[in-house]
């Protein structure tokens, strides 16, 4: 179900482990106590022990919590659920924190919604035109999602957006497996590359969400073999992306 084989090349310098390796934990879409999460630092800290790892820490508007894990030494892909004012969400990733930093001290904080935390005062076109020439990676999440998040229903202009975007999230664990299908054929339809991820707000939802992973893997021998697309060069490894994301 998870597409391991359509995760873009631009998280290739994120990861140095191989297939073989034990131990991995592969999450874009996680969310923590900085906006309306549960699961704090220290649980990643601990959960993540001796697990190689590709994650993301994607909150709502939000910045410290990918900011404080990174800090302490977890190797994070800078990332964020970018929320706009009609409720349309972007998954945005980004080379650098630094980078990550500049546009949402810029771009989102000033903008943030005074009541709704997943929501700003500027439309989902304001952030693409922004966004375009970045160099970062945009995904669209749970694109058929329930109720307000179920884009497919609620957004006559998708279309439109998803032209605009690099990927589409295809796997979303906090949505039924033919929810998840809908997304994927979507991506096909439009031949984008693919993010997936737990969503998750708690640590049950991590905990699940590896278990699934690893029943995964077992189902499929050589799942990871695509995701292990070429070695880390220039040592860009994760000595190098833990000094990048500390603060001057």
């Amino acid at each position: 179900m998870i597409e391991f084989d359509k995760l873009s090349d631009y998280f290739n310098e994120f990861y140095d482990f191989r297939p073989n390796d034990d131990s991995i934990y592969l999450d874009l879409h996680l969310h923590t106590s900085a906006s309306d999460g549960y699961n704090t630092p220290k649980f990643f800290i601990d959960f993540l022990n001796e697990k190689k790892h590709l994650i993301s820490i994607t909150d709502h508007n939000e910045i410290r919590g990918a900011v404080k894990i990174a800090e302490l030494g977890i190797s994070v892909v800078p990332g964020i659920e970018l929320g706009c004012e009609d409720g349309f969400e972007l998954l945005v990733y980004f080379n650098t924190f630094e980078d990550l930093e500049e546009f949402y001290a810029r771009e989102v904080e000033g903008n943030k919604h005074p009541y709704r935390m997943a929501r700003t005062t500027k439309d989902v076109f304001y952030y693409l035109d922004l966004l375009e020439g970045r160099g970062c990676h945009i995904s669209i999440p749970h694109i058929n999602g329930m109720a307000q998040k179920n884009f497919i229903k609620n957004k006559h202009y998708l279309s439109e957006v998803i032209k605009r975007v690099d990927s589409l999230e295809t796997y979303n664990h906090s949505l039924s497996k033919k929810r998840n299908l809908t997304a994927k054929d979507l991506r096909k339809r439009y031949d984008l590359n693919a993010t997936f991820g737990s969503d998750a707000h708690i640590n049950r939802e991590i905990l699940s969400f590896y278990r699934f992973l690893n029943m995964e893997e077992k189902k499929h021998h050589k799942l990871m073999d695509s995701l292990y697309k070429v070695p880390m060069l220039s040592g860009l490894g994760k000595k190098h992306l833990v000094h990048m994301f500390k603060k001057k």
